[in-house]
């Protein structure tokens, strides 16, 4: 039996959207395992509101706590519940964390990124969320620490800052041909390019269009997304003690 790790996208603070997705996967002998994020639901810390994190560098901790405990997971699958095909998959943020999972994973996974960009900076420094972001607050915790800086300069900051998510940079996955891509012909939050650019830096890989924005996309074809899991799975070759 084959089991996919399902990592969280932003605000998905339940795990209603991700079991709807990898329940139907049952019949294809694919089990789903749904980690709750760190700042995400009862995990969430009490000053924070909804998905709304309270510092930047909150951002990184729950990347890479939510890096490292997938890959735990992976390892216990392998390990101790003794399936014989693996893979990570989500959407958005969790799309970016699984292809970071699958690049940094020592044996071969699918790796499934839903709707993601190659780098968080696209989506805080370009994309929508740029107009969601405390830039004043941010100009003015920095002022309090340095010298004085334009809004334009806490932007450069934070795109310097958020270059630690580019996943171009991270080493190619053990089986680049178990890498599936779905991304949206209108999404308003990750641009084509950014798709492509992942897409060129892991040769093998493969990208699949479908139509819709960020959120209806996904609502719309949730079908194409769970054949993404299935044939990113089908990729991979069995291990020799799994029945």
């Amino acid at each position: 039996m084959a089991c996919v790790v399902h990592l969280a996208g932003t605000g998905d603070h339940s795990f209603e959207r991700r079991l709807r997705l990898g329940s139907p996967l049952l019949k294809e002998n694919i089990a789903t395992m749904v980690l709750e994020s760190p700042f995400y639901g009862k995990r969430r810390p009490m000053l924070q509101r909804g998905a709304k994190l309270l510092c930047v560098s909150d951002l990184l901790l729950l990347g890479r706590a939510t890096i490292e405990e997938a890959r735990s997971l992976l390892h216990w699958l392998d390990s101790e519940a003794g399936f014989g095909k693996m893979g990570v998959c989500g959407l958005s943020m969790g799309g970016v964390h699984a292809a970071m999972v699958g690049s940094l994973h020592p044996t071969p996974v699918a790796t499934l990124p839903f709707l993601s960009p190659h780098s968080a900076v696209v989506a805080f420094c370009e994309g929508i969320l740029k107009h969601g972001t405390a830039w004043e607050a941010l100009r003015e915790d920095l002022a309090a620490k340095e010298a004085a800086m334009t809004l334009e300069e806490v932007r450069e900051r934070m795109r310097n800052v958020l270059s630690l998510t580019d996943v171009t940079r991270f080493p190619i996955p053990k089986n680049p041909n178990a890498v599936i891509f779905v991304a949206a012909t209108d999404d308003g939050y990750i641009p084509k390019h950014s798709v492509l650019e992942l897409q060129k830096a892991w040769p093998g890989s493969e990208v699949r269009w479908v139509t819709g924005g960020h959120v209806s996309s996904f609502l719309l074809h949730n079908g194409e997304f769970r054949k993404a899991i299935i044939d990113g799975l089908d990729r991979l070759k069995w291990k020799e003690s799994s029945s």
